[in-house]
C-alpha cells in the first residue's frame, strides 16, 4: 500500500459510498440490535468510529493550523516507522485477532443512537479529513513530517500521515465487522 494524499482523498471518498452502501435497506432493529452479547450493533460502530475520527481530527486540524510546516520535496509515498506500522495493522481489516477499545473511544450507549444523524456526522468527518488533505495540497504539506500526539496514547508522537493510515484501516475494519453482522442476519 502506497500512502500518498491521493490514496488518503480516494479511501475517504469511498468511505462515504461504501457506509451508504452497506445500510441501504438495513432497518431500525438491525442498525441497533447486538448480534450478540458483548458484541456491538451497527449503530454502535458508527458511533465508535465517529468518535474516533472526532479525536484524530481534533489534533490533525490543529496542527495543520501552523504557518511554519515543513514542505514537501518529492511526491514519494509517506513511510511510517515500525510501531506506527504495527499500529495500523493492529486496526486493519487484515488483522484477525479481536482488539480492545480503549474506554474513551466506546460508542454511545445504544438508546442515545439515531441513525440518520450518526450518518451524516460520519459524512461529515470524512469530509473534515478531505479537507485536512486539500488544505495540505494547496500549501504543499508534507504530511509524514507534520508531528502530533496520539490522541489514545499521548507520549506517543505520530505524523499526520499516519493519522489519516490509522483511521482509513480503522474505518475498513469496522466496515468489515458490519458486512459481517448483515451476512449474519440474513
Amino acid at each position: 500500500m502506497e500512502y500518498t494524499n491521493e490514496y488518503y482523498r480516494q479511501a475517504f471518498k469511498t468511505a462515504i459510498t461504501d457506509l451508504h452502501t452497506l445500510l441501504e435497506g438495513v432497518d431500525d432493529p438491525t442498525f441497533s440490535t447486538a448480534p450478540a452479547p458483548g458484541k456491538w450493533c451497527i449503530g454502535e460502530i458508527i458511533s465508535h468510529l465517529n468518535i474516533t475520527a472526532e479525536r484524530y481530527l481534533k489534533i490533525m486540524e490543529a496542527a495543520l493550523n501552523d504557518d511554519s510546516l515543513p514542505k514537501k520535496n518529492n511526491s514519494k509515498p509517506y513511510t511510517h516507522p515500525i510501531h506506527i506500522r504495527l499500529f495500523i495493522k493492529v486496526v486493519s481489516p487484515e488483522y484477525k485477532r479481536k482488539t480492545p477499545t480503549v474506554e474513551s473511544f466506546e460508542p454511545v450507549s445504544i438508546q442515545q443512537i439515531q441513525s440518520e444523524q450518526l450518518v451524516n456526522d460520519f459524512e461529515a468527518y470524512q469530509n473534515r479529513f478531505l479537507a485536512l488533505i486539500e488544505k495540505a495540497d494547496n500549501k504543499d504539506l508534507h504530511l509524514g513530517k507534520i508531528k502530533v500526539r496520539n490522541p489514545v496514547v499521548n507520549f506517543i508522537k505520530m505524523s499526520l500521515s499516519a493519522c489519516f493510515a490509522i483511521n482509513e484501516a480503522h474505518q475498513r475494519r469496522h466496515f468489515d465487522q458490519i458486512k459481517n453482522i448483515l451476512h449474519s442476519s440474513k
